[in-house]
């Protein structure tokens, strides 16, 4: 494929990107969500799907682990998150949500549904169908790239 359509498929995933992360944003002002930005929520809904240690979660968002602390002390004064130390090792940190966190996260993620379900909505079935084989391709060709690279995808 010449280079010139790589960029034109680039731009038009970037796109989609900010056209999701703008239905986040607008699930979390739909449900109220006070204090609690997009990259906070990622991470949360990253816990409750099943990341639950901050190694995990440094290595997969390529952030420092300072940074990462200063997050979730934020998740937690909110009221999020709790973080508690293992009985085996007392060193591991655990991260679990509240259950205001786990509330948070299943009500945003209904919100995006609804939202998502609307522009779908507005296509024709045909392009919905193409839409969901290549996201599919989308996302497994991805999976491969970050397992090649020794990285979990939690998505």
């Amino acid at each position: 494929m010449c280079p010139v359509v790589y960029q034109e498929i680039g731009e038009k995933i970037l796109l989609a990107s900010k056209i999701m992360v703008n239905i986040l944003a607008e699930s979390l002002l739909r449900e109220k969500v006070q204090g609690l930005s997009a990259p906070q929520y990622r991470i949360l809904d990253m816990i409750f799907n099943g990341v639950d240690m901050p190694a995990e979660l440094v290595r997969m968002l390529d952030i420092s682990p300072p940074a990462l602390s200063g997050v979730l002390a934020r998740l937690e004064d909110g009221g999020f998150i709790d973080r508690s130390r293992t009985k085996e090792d007392r060193r591991r940190v655990v991260l679990e949500l509240t259950s205001e966190g786990k509330d948070v996260v299943r009500r945003v993620n209904a919100q995006r549904s609804k939202l998502i379900k609307a522009v779908l909505d507005r296509m024709d079935e045909g392009t919905i169908k193409q839409l969901e084989t290549s996201l599919g391709a989308f996302t497994e060709s991805y999976i491969e790239l970050k397992e090649e690279e020794g990285v979990e995808t939690h998505n």
